[in-house]
């Protein structure tokens, strides 16, 4: 198991620095519900400093092979605004499932938006921060107004119209205390579409106390999910565990884009931590556009930084994502259409819901390509010792 890269000295205090200048000016978005009509402050401030979450995970090394170009995110979420400067172009039209204007490339409340920094904002000149696919397309669909996470039902509404509006992955950073048949079925929908739902595992009510409660879609078979970590690569207080967690990315003292105008806003919660995954599921698609969804959630696993844990770890699942590895590794079994095998000798916890596309042995493929070349065998067997016979009588007539 590879040990989990450290930042630099010089890294962290930077962005210790950033996030105090930037927590002192900027309203933290989210930190309670919002009636629908209290939307949010335009964002104007910003920074020229290296934000530490993206100097951790460090996604510019492989921008000179892929930034995401081609791909199409989807933030089920409260929208996205689509005026703000670093996503200016990035930004499709989107859909409305609550509601409202029937499109999605709006936002009241900025939930929306801060995910969609985190996953494609563009570089801009005199700015260091950027999404970690800034070539990949935005597609927002609005299923929340108000603040609140909504509902299971509009989750699943949200991700069929994802799904069938033509994206490649499908970024989840809300959660539901209760599954639907409804829900259950838009996730199975997604996976035999062969598109990627990443999810937030959620946060605790009361930080630090672990609870047994689920997060849907996070706990759903198929569904790639992600907790939080600190600064030291740590889990986050508030990141919710269990066997459902498959991967972890930064969650704490995070930086992105506000709503009206070019600022920025910081922020925590697995809400944050998903899209830094989301964004590198776009670059490995991007990279690799042959590779199933059970083969890309394979590459992400096992190329993370794995921590000195037993893996999956309840916490952090199989480690922290790494978007370099993530593209540039080799990884075993990636032949086109073969199955993946688990990232370590642990069994796999969960599995995905059966595919339409998934081939089924049937007697006639067991004939073709398991017997047929034993009775070819025989047969050959067979009119050898039939010669071998006719042989010994010619010879004996001979005599």
């Amino acid at each position: 198991m590879s040990a989990p890269r450290r930042r630099t000295a010089t890294a962290t205090a930077t962005a210790v620095a950033v996030v105090s200048v930037l927590s002192a000016t900027l309203v933290l978005p989210m930190a309670g519900p919002a009636a629908a009509a209290d939307c949010a402050t335009p964002s104007t401030q910003t920074t020229a400093e290296l934000p530490w979450s993206q100097a951790r995970l460090d996604p510019q090394r492989v921008w000179a092979l892929t930034k995401g170009e081609g791909v199409t995110v989807a933030v089920v979420d409260s929208g996205v605004d689509a005026s703000v400067p670093q996503l200016a172009g990035q930004v499709l039209r989107g859909a409305d499932v609550v509601g409202g204007t029937g499109r999605g490339d709006t936002d009241c409340v900025g939930h929306g938006t801060f995910v969609a920094g985190i996953v494609a904002a563009r570089p801009a000149p005199g700015l260091t921060f950027a999404g970690v696919a800034p070539g990949a397309k935005v597609l927002p669909i609005r299923q929340t107004a108000d603040g609140e996470d909504g509902t299971a039902n509009g989750m699943a509404d949200a991700i069929r119209e994802a799904v069938d509006s033509g994206a490649d992955v499908v970024n989840v950073s809300i959660n539901s205390p209760v599954r639907s048949r409804k829900l259950d079925d838009a996730v199975k929908y997604a996976v035999r579409k062969d598109v990627l739902i990443v999810a937030s595992a959620g946060n605790e009510e009361r930080p630090g106390q672990q609870s047994s409660a689920l997060s849907f879609p996070a706990a759903y078979p198929g569904v790639l999910t992600v907790a939080a970590v600190g600064r030291d690569d740590q889990p986050a207080s508030f990141s919710r565990s269990g066997e459902y967690v498959d991967i972890a990315a930064p969650g704490v003292d995070i930086l992105s884009l506000g709503t009206g105008g070019p600022g920025y806003r910081v922020d925590e919660g697995t809400s944050f931590a998903a899209p830094y995954v989301s964004g590198t599921a776009a670059l490995v698609r991007a990279r690799h556009p042959e590779l199933t969804v059970p083969q890309v959630i394979h590459r992400l696993e096992s190329t993370a930084d794995h921590p000195a844990k037993t893996l999956p770890d309840p916490q952090v699942g199989w480690g922290i994502v790494n978007p370099f590895k993530a593209v540039t590794a080799v990884v075993p079994g990636e032949a086109r259409g073969s199955a993946p095998s688990a990232p370590a000798s642990s069994p796999p916890r969960r599995a995905a819901p059966p595919s339409a596309n998934d081939p089924v042995a049937t007697p006639a493929d067991a004939t073709t390509h398991g017997y047929l070349p034993l009775l070819l065998g025989l047969a050959a067997l067979a009119l050898l010792g039939t010669g071998g016979i006719l042989v010994a009588r010619l010879a004996a007539r001979r005599g």
